[in-house]
């Protein structure tokens, strides 16, 4: 059967128009029937594709020698194939998801979520993906870095010194690649795991913000073949673990969301602002004696078997500390020191949050985890108090004795007034934020959190209101005072007992090979102060660190010897900067100097006048040099001494 006949039969518009042109008809005068026959058809815009086919057809039978309709059927058989072949392998597939299947779905609420994404980030063949999200990484302040790559140096104009220089910091940090929405497949642990990053529009209709709006939502749908979910339970235990790997060393501090983020609720509730490493309990300067009461206070309070306890004698299961003491006393740090100890998370509330509302707050504590440490800092500055006439405290009073500010309105200052129209800005009728029973509900009500470690933190418990601080809410108080002889002592040796790595040959007795092997200093300055140190450096990548000299630091040694802080004749060999982590310009000493050093410098702090904080400013400006801390302290203690009798703010002597 040839065109000629299949089109006659088919269209009979085609045949009409061929008995027209007669019985003998040319190729041509064929190719304009078929041509008119199909215009009422697919109209006019498709007569340069029929025009081409023809044309294609006449060529192809005339010249080429093969029937072009050859082509046509096969091309109808492969995409009939096709279509059979797509049909099959959906209906298979289905049966296999329907039976054959399992599957996990991770919602992006959830914290499971991050501890995926993190893993699969990791995985080479998820690296090597077609198809990836690109994310912004940058590294923490206690991330560890390579030196040689991330440090360079720019030395000054004026060449006095050399400087480190991070401007390309940025650049040389990589993105991280994870994959992107879709499917993905991958390995692990000897078996094919399907991926499928689903992301879905969620409709808000704004009844918080009065802006309603959608909000994405993604999910992670993990899925391998047979009949039990056991390997991507395994799969997702291994990535959690993984997640956590770098979390045994740290601290994690979270803050509540933005406003926007916390009506969500869930993981969206809480931000982690920062990843810091544990504190050590010896750094906190406190007396050992309350040290070890809170220690065993908290960690008996976390005993598993305390929830029973708790619960068969009907208390609810709750335990809250007051850390109070002047600026600067530790208060802060214990409470980073016990999160370490016990490997709790910190999470701290600020009331003072202009968009803390009552309701976040009571949020906020339902989305607190099973065990933790909550921070309320500053718990005095944020103004709760009872309405007047409603039992209010009487004895919230200044440090003068006058009452509270309401009952000397005559006796306002201007500076009075701008903090007070800076708390209340709309006047009487502004909405208040959080108010003393909102944070009582939230602390103890009915439906508060239970197991937490509650911690709060003020500079003046005489201000804060008996019910806030009453047994029950709070149950320890720990008091912070000034330093002691006995803590700056311990101060002085903490700040320099990580200096201890080398034997001083000079003052140990080492022999005269360690001399030649650790060459001194020749600009007759102690190492170790700010000045020397940088200029250590210079000297350095100018070459002069082969050059070695036999006399003392004279100016360091020779006060100390008049102070009797050194034996006579004894010599000071410090050592020279090089790229070494324990070789940084720093003195080093002996045990027993540090301890001599110590005791100098704790004799001349008087008891009860500097905060810790206060101690350890000074020392961290001589960070690098013990002996310079012992005789400039004399000076600061009279600076500071001055400065406090006169009431200013201005340090004269640092």
């Amino acid at each position: 059967m040839d065109l000629n006949s299949l089109l006659r039969g088919a269209l009979p518009t085609f045949g009409e128009n061929l008995t027209e042109a007669g019985g003998n008809i040319t190729s041509q005068e064929f190719h304009d029937g078929i041509i008119k026959g199909l215009m009422p058809l697919f109209g006019g815009k498709f007569n340069p594709l029929m025009q081409a086919f023809m044309l294609f057809y006449n060529m192809a039978g005339s010249r080429l020698g093969f029937d072009p309709t050859a082509i046509l059927t096969a091309l109808g058989f492969v995409w009939a194939a096709n279509k059979l072949w797509r049909q099959v392998y959906m209906t298979v597939y289905g049966v296999l998801q329907e039976y054959l299947t399992a599957s996990i779905h991770i919602s992006s609420s959830d914290e499971m979520y991050l501890h995926m994404m993190k893993w699969l980030a990791s995985q080479p063949n998820m690296f090597n993906s077609r198809a990836l999200t690109a994310e912004t990484t940058s590294r923490t302040a206690w991330e560890e870095e390579e030196e040689a790559e991330v440090v360079s140096t720019n030395i000054s104009a004026d060449g006095s010194g050399v400087y480190l220089n991070f401007s390309n910091q940025e650049a040389k940090s990589p993105p991280r690649f994870i994959p992107a929405l879709g499917a993905h497949n991958f390995w692990f642990d000897g078996r094919y795991f399907r991926l499928h990053r689903k992301q879905e529009s969620l409709y808000d209709d704004g009844a918080s913000t009065n802006f309603p709006q959608f909000k994405e939502k993604e999910k992670l749908v993990v899925s391998c073949y047979g009949r039990s979910p056991e390997p991507i339970k395994r799969l997702l235990r291994h990535a959690k673990r993984l997640y956590y790997d770098d979390h045994h060393a740290k601290t994690m501090v979270r803050r509540p969301s933005p406003q926007n983020m916390r009506r969500y609720g869930g993981r969206h509730s809480w931000i982690l602002v920062a990843n810091r490493p544990v504190r050590p309990m010896k750094t906190v300067v406190l007396d050992a004696e309350q040290k070890v009461q809170v220690l065993a206070d908290i960690n008996e309070y976390l005993h598993p078997a305390t929830p029973r306890w708790y619960a068969n004698r009907g208390i609810p299961l709750r335990r809250g500390y007051l850390f109070h003491g002047p600026p600067g006393t530790g208060k802060t740090s214990l409470s980073f020191a016990l999160a370490g100890v016990f490997g709790l998370d910190i999470y701290v509330i600020s009331l003072l949050e202009p968009t803390l509302t009552e309701e976040d707050l009571s949020g906020l504590f339902s989305s607190l985890p099973r065990r933790c440490v909550v921070l309320l800092e500053d718990i005095d500055t944020a103004g709760l108090s009872r309405p007047a006439g409603d039992g209010e405290s009487k004895g919230a009073k200044g440090k003068d004795g006058e009452g509270s500010k309401e009952a000397n309105v005559a006796e306002w200052k201007v500076a009075d007034l701008a903090r007070e129209l800076k708390r209340h800005p709309g006047g009487a009728d502004e909405k208040k934020g959080i108010s003393l029973s909102g944070l009582l509900n939230a602390i103890d009500g009915v439906a508060s959190h239970e197991g937490r470690v509650l911690i709060m933190t003020t500079n003046k418990p005489e201000a804060l209101d008996e019910a806030l601080i009453r047994p029950g809410r709070v149950d320890l108080q720990v008091g912070f005072g000034y330093a002691t002889q006995g803590q700056a002592k311990e101060l002085f040796e903490r700040m320099y007992e990580a200096d201890k790595q080398h034997v001083k040959p000079g003052r140990a007795g080492a022999p005269d090979s360690a001399k030649e092997h650790h060459p001194k200093q020749s600009n007759g300055k102690a190492v170790g102060s700010d000045h020397t140190h940088v200029n250590g450096s210079a000297h350095a990548a100018a070459g002069d660190k082969d050059k070695t000299s036999s006399a003392p630091d004279s100016d360091t040694d020779a006060e100390a010897e008049k102070a009797g802080l050194l034996d006579a004749g004894a010599q000071q060999t410090t050592e020279p900067t090089v790229d070494t982590p324990d070789d940084n310009g720093s003195e080093t000493v002996t045990d027993d100097s540090l301890s001599k050093l110590a005791a100098a410098f704790a004799s001349k702090i008087p008891d009860g006048q500097f905060s810790p904080a206060e101690i350890q400013g000074f020392l961290l400006k001589r960070k690098k040099n013990p002996m310079k801390a012992v005789l400039e302290v004399d000076k600061w203690v009279e600076a500071m001494l001055l400065q406090k009798a006169s009431k200013t703010k201005v340090m004269q002597v640092q």
